[in-house]
């Protein structure tokens, strides 16, 4: 991640974090989702903000490049280290799963990015990503408001086919598709259940398994 919008995070770590009290419909049917994937055992989130995904999924460590963001995580109960995706700081073979929410499309190298959850992941753990589907109305929506943030410059949107062959390429086992924000952006009025695949929701979570 650029020097710039980690500096973003770092002054906006706030009101970042309070986006999901405004939205808490969202933010539950994230949560309900990436619950049907996570698995027992060491885990890491890539891109782990403020705590908001991997203290209530249990996951202990998380990363990042914010170090505001990180005194709120460790506040949340997760063991925190301060680094970036590309070059995660952890041996071959450290975790039984690496989990990366939405972070993907913020990253100057997303393909690294994949690459290093990879590297760490113990022989059959898994990889878990959760994206917004470039190709639903969510997908469309956040697009068109990045066009118009410098802040959101060159994002990379993807589709779940475009990370599915990004997992065949780096030797992972695609798995799992579950998605959710079926109701029209740019809120949902009340909490939804997970469902399985891809194609009708604006969130989707992939999960894939070290071969």
């Amino acid at each position: 991640m650029s020097e710039e919008k980690v500096e973003y995070y770092d002054q906006n770590w706030r009101e970042y974090d309070e986006w999901y009290d405004r939205h808490p419909a969202i933010y539950q049917s994230e949560l309900n989702v990436l619950k049907k994937t996570i698995p027992s055992g060491a885990g890491l989130e890539i891109g782990v903000g403020t705590g908001r995904f991997a203290s209530p999924l249990s996951v202990e460590f998380g990363l990042d490049p914010s170090f505001n963001m990180l005194k709120l995580s460790e506040q949340r109960g997760v063991t925190v280290i301060r680094g970036v995706g590309e070059n995660l700081p952890f041996k071959n073979e450290s975790f039984n799963f690496t989990l990366i929410v939405l972070t993907i499309w913020l990253v100057d190298n997303p393909l690294r990015v994949l690459k290093e959850a990879a590297r760490v992941l113990k022989k059959r753990g898994a990889l878990i990503l959760g994206l917004l589907d470039r190709e639903s109305s969510w997908g469309k929506f956040y697009e068109r408001k990045a066009a118009k943030s410098p802040f959101y410059k060159c994002p990379h949107f993807f589709s779940p086919k475009e990370i599915l062959q990004i997992f065949r390429d780096i030797s992972m086992e695609f798995k799992a598709a579950f998605q959710t924000l079926l109701q029209p952006p740019p809120d949902v009025k009340y909490e939804e259940e997970p469902m399985r695949g891809y194609g009708q929701g604006g969130f989707v979570v992939l999960k894939a398994i070290k071969k």
